[in-house]
């Protein structure tokens, strides 16, 4: 779905000949081909998808199959991390006056750094881990099967005798 719309939106500027597209052709083909192309549509959108046509067309185990969606969830979470990413930093590097790109460079201290991003991204968990520990609940403990008492089985059979 997210790429038939990103095709569609490339499709309808190509269409309208828009000033924006020659800008846009050379974002994606030399800055953000990487994060673009490679991580966000091959990586992100069509790799997971194969896993997933691949684990329902053939038959595997389920330790495998479960593996293959676990996989193939955390790609489509980089396809989405990627396609945030080209939307901030191709903003950025997007000239409003068409006349070429911007240059931007990440800071690795500061409001605006990769610190900061790396802490927003684990603050979430960190709550997450905290409210679990302040919240814990008895019934969240895994029980533990018993497996039948062979002398109660056998006992109720003869008494239905």
């Amino acid at each position: 779905m997210d790429f038939a719309l990103e095709a569609l939106d490339y499709i309808h500027r190509l269409y309208q000949s828009e000033e924006s597209i020659g800008i846009l052709t050379e974002l994606v083909s030399y800055r953000l081909f990487t994060s673009l192309v490679v991580v966000q549509l091959l990586l992100g959108m069509v790799l997971p998808l194969l896993i997933l046509v691949l684990v329902r067309s053939v038959r595997f185990n389920e330790e495998l199959r479960k593996l293959l969606y676990f996989t193939s969830s955390l790609l489509l979470l980089l396809g989405i991390f990627s396609m945030r990413w080209n939307v901030v930093i191709g903003g950025q590097l997007y000239s409003k006056s068409f006349r070429g790109l911007m240059a931007y460079k990440m800071e690795l201290t500061g409001i605006e750094s990769l610190l900061t991003a790396l802490a927003l991204l684990a603050l979430p968990f960190i709550i997450l881990t905290v409210l679990f520990r302040l919240l814990r609940h008895d019934g969240w403990k895994a029980t533990r099967r018993l497996p039948p008492d062979d002398y109660a089985c056998s006992r109720r059979s003869r008494a239905g005798n």
